[in-house]
């Protein structure tokens, strides 16, 4: 089983490196040979790689990933706090969902863009915008899982707790919120994603410290290699995080697996 697991994980790592490999020269071609040749502001692949080769020995990009890095991961721990309180009290409390449902299927549709001129004259340019923004684009996947996975728990594990006289409070903390940790680790994962986002757009879009306002910043200087080699290191940064996300995910199910068997 070992075995196949690992020749598994290198294929699927072969297919991965083949497809990159694809894309690059297919860039290169596009934009030497190709359609796309001689285009003023389209970068080739090679003078793009090779400035994100560079930007390694920046220190002024190094900052510009801590902030953006600081950005996300503030907006996101808002967002888990805020996602899981309000998503286990309208998932597990019908009157705190009438209540508060009008006003989440109100908010959730409405972009972060949206808003972004009012939260910029209110705060500015600022890493605050940023969280604000990472904030408000992550909370509401987190939510929706919550409140998904606190409904679908399994009636008969509910009928077991009933039929050991466990209390409501054991019963939520024992049955209910374990049951439910396969949706919230899913809406971490999608709420990651949104965070990185909408703080690379802060910069990008508002002028807020961090990778977008390096990119901004070469974009206004007509550097398109420049500008590109960010935008590569924005989805490095973003595929690093899935991976870690993904390597939780896996530990978090195995464990909670190898406790059912124990109990």
């Amino acid at each position: 089983m070992t075995s196949r697991r690992i020749t598994s994980g290198a294929q699927n790592a072969a297919f991965g490196i083949s497809g990159a490999l694809i894309w690059l020269v297919s860039w290169q071609w596009f934009t030497t040979a190709g359609p796309f040749a001689g285009i003023v502001g389209f970068p080739t692949m090679t003078g793009s790689v090779a400035q994100t080769l560079g930007l390694i020995w920046e220190s002024s990009f190094w900052a510009a990933v801590g902030e953006t890095l600081k950005m996300a991961f503030a907006g996101l721990g808002i967002a888990v706090v805020i996602g899981m309180g309000i998503g286990l009290l309208t998932g597990l409390s019908r009157r705190s969902h009438e209540a508060l449902d009008p006003t989440i299927q109100f908010l959730r549709p409405l972009p972060p863009v949206v808003i972004l001129p009012l939260v910029l004259l209110v705060l500015g340019p600022t890493t605050e915008l940023g969280v604000f923004l990472a904030a408000f684009g992550a909370v509401w996947p987190i939510l929706v899982q919550v409140q998904a996975g606190v409904r679908d728990v399994d009636p008969i594990a509910l009928d077991t707790a009933q039929s050991m006289s466990l209390s409501w409070f054991k019963t939520q903390t024992a049955v209910v919120i374990p049951s439910a940790i396969p949706f919230i680790i899913t809406g971490v994962k999608i709420a990651v994603s949104a965070a990185l986002l909408l703080a690379i757009a802060a910069g990008l879009l508002a002028g807020a410290p961090g990778l977008g306002k390096l990119i901004l910043i070469a974009q206004e200087a007509n550097q398109s290699d420049l500008a590109f080699g960010l935008i590569l290191w924005s989805g490095v940064l973003g595929a690093s995080l899935a991976l870690i996300l993904a390597w939780a995910e896996r530990t978090l199910v195995r464990g909670r697996r190898a406790l059912e068997e124990y109990l």
